[in-house]
């Protein structure tokens, strides 16, 4: 199966222009079905979608292979890693214990787990951790977890124990930052309130809404109709991605579900069946950063009505897998995008579906910058490359603004590395790096290339630059005192 082959010019000769639609007679899930199969057809989407408007679906279905090694179809009833968007349910775990007495929102971490640390677990109440005002470091962002903790099997315990002893990254509830280790402490105060594993406690609030296809995927279970994730490799189609431990996401992901089961949980979000209206109310209030709990929360008005809507959505992403759920809470659409591959943007896709639902004009997409830089490089090397990339940041920056085309470059290298092009990933990062000087993430990119590379020089020296453009990453500055010894 050749995904990034030669027909790929065709394909870019029909979608490099702006196509607007204004079909009177074409219905909005032809549309919807008329946009995916652009995506589809582009490698850009490879998952399972589902659309409801004012509450009824629309559109549901499958594109692309749930297993490519055996071909096996996406389909609605195809079982995805949620990642990030399994959140919300945490969030409503402890919601209903809420409810029922067992745990108050103002709560400190050490009214339910004694072993917690203090003065952190006095300090830090429930309500911090579902917004993400705990000042916990996230442990995703520390410069060895791929390769000292993402592909480790942990008990709760232990995975609280690698990081409740840290320095708080700041006061709790001064402060928004997003925080998967947060979740974690959340899940671990799930367990020892409910005395029972978050698997079983996941299973106790799913099972009345008859989600039977939902649940926490541990590394030992075996889940049917499960899909495989995959990576994109820019010189070699997809790949299988490293081994990730889902008992290191406890409560901030390792949940799976189906298209299906994720309408249900929408539904349900409407009514009183979960919590009373007063503790929905909590979870869909945004706090700093426009985060409530398990949700971001933001408005927006529809130009053609001037009504002003509420939307409550979140994202996930984990190896291999890249998931979206969106929610209009104030007329019932919705939209549901799996997919088992890193390449999509789900946020674009979001937005064009948004339009069609509000009958706004809209796009379908072209090839993507990277992808275009990624056929020249593999079809006539690292030079024609190079004048590809700055062809296409003469020609494609305005449309794409800054971050953005930085951002696709930077997958791009990423994708080089994973699929051990190391030499090729970092030409392409050093093309970022002097494309776009003031910017700290480049840098970053680079000083870790050269550090997997085994290049500590050059890496200490990109790396420090990274520091300097963001005095404020963490993360960047706990690798540098890692390579330089301190």
């Amino acid at each position: 199966m050749d995904f990034l082959g030669t027909d790929r010019s065709l394909l870019l000769s029909i979608f490099s222009f702006f196509i607007f639609i204004a079909v009177s007679g074409q219905s909005k899930k032809d549309k919807i079905d008329e946009l995916m199969k652009a995506y589809h057809e582009l490698d850009q989407f490879n998952g399972a979608v589902l659309v409801a408007q004012n509450g009824e679906i629309i559109f549901k279905e499958g594109f692309g292979l749930a297993n490519m090694e055996w071909e096996v179809p996406n389909s609605s009833e195809t079982k995805f890693l949620l990642a990030s968007v399994s959140k919300q349910f945490t969030a409503m775990l402890i919601l209903k214990l809420v409810n029922e007495g067992s745990i108050k929102l103002e709560g400190r971490i050490s009214d339910y787990l004694d072993y917690y640390p203090k003065p952190a677990g006095r300090e830090i109440s429930v309500h911090q951790l579902l917004n993400h005002t705990s000042g916990i470091p996230d442990i995703t962002n520390f410069p060895d977890f791929d390769s000292a903790y993402a592909h480790k099997q942990f008990t709760t315990k232990e995975l609280l124990g690698t990081f409740q002893s840290l320095e708080l990254d700041f006061r709790p509830g001064s402060k928004f930052s997003y925080s998967n280790t947060g979740y974690s402490v959340l899940a671990a105060i799930i367990e020892k309130v409910t005395g029972t594993s978050y698997a079983m406690a996941l299973k106790t609030l799913l099972g009345p809404l008859g989600m039977k296809d939902t649940g926490y995927a541990s590394s030992k279970t075996v889940v049917k109709d499960y899909a495989s994730g995959y990576r994109w490799a820019p010189l070699d189609g997809y790949i299988n991605p490293i081994y990730f431990d889902n008992s290191i996401s406890l409560g901030s992901g390792g949940i799976y579900s189906t298209l299906d089961d994720l309408y249900k949980w929408d539904q349900a979000l409407y009514t009183n069946e979960l919590v009373p209206d007063s503790l929905m109310r909590k979870m869909r209030t945004p706090y700093k950063n426009e985060y409530g709990y398990g949700f971001w929360i933001w408005e927006w008005e529809n130009p053609n009505t001037r009504e002003l809507l509420t939307f409550m959505e979140h994202g996930g992403s984990n190896v291999g897998f890249n998931t979206l759920i969106f929610r209009s809470i104030d007329d019932k659409n919705l939209i549901i995008l799996l997919t088992n591959t890193n390449e999509a943007k789900l946020g674009f896709i979001r937005n064009r579906i948004r339009s069609i639902l509000y009958d706004r004009p809209y796009d379908l997409p072209e090839l993507e910058v990277k992808n275009m830089v990624a056929d020249v490089l593999r079809q006539r090397g690292i030079d024609a490359a190079r004048e590809k990339f700055l062809e296409l940041k003469e020609t494609k920056l305005d449309e794409y603004g800054e971050r953005e085309f930085i951002y696709e470059f930077s997958k791009l290298g990423y994708g080089l590395v994973l699929s051990d092009h190391m030499e090729e990933a970092i030409e392409i990062y050093k093309l970022n790096v002097e494309a776009f000087p003031s910017s700290a993430k480049v840098f970053d990119d680079l000083g870790e290339a050269y550090m997997l590379n085994g290049n500590k020089e050059l890496a200490i020296e990109h790396y420090g630059k990274s520091l300097e453009l963001d005095k404020g990453n963490k993360r960047v500055k706990r690798m540098l005192e890692k390579l330089r010894g301190n």
